[in-house]
């Protein structure tokens, strides 16, 4: 009979989760929100009217929608930005 030899095998690492693994998931998240984002505006082309402060115009459905959220985020923003600036000076 003839020998079997063993030859010990390697371990890799365990390297968890990584910021260019968390990066990527977020990238890939990302692209498929936009992607849904996309799909939204094509299906809501319709033409609205758009009155504010005096002035009219004429957006589509999906784009009027949207930029409703970012200048609402972007209150937002500003809002919780002076608010955590108020806190800091406060602390300190």
């Amino acid at each position: 009979m003839s020998e079997v030899e063993v030859v010990p095998q390697r371990t890799i690492p365990a390297t968890g989760h990584t910021k260019l693994g968390r990066t990527w998931t977020f990238l890939a998240a990302a692209a498929v929100g936009l992607l849904l984002l996309l799909v939204f505006i094509i299906q809501n082309n319709k033409p609205v009217p758009i009155h504010f402060l005096g002035l009219h115009g004429s957006l589509s459905l999906g784009v009027s929608i949207l930029l409703a959220a970012v200048i609402g985020a972007l209150i937002t923003v500003v809002v919780g930005s002076a608010r955590m600036i108020q806190l800091k000076r406060r602390k300190s």
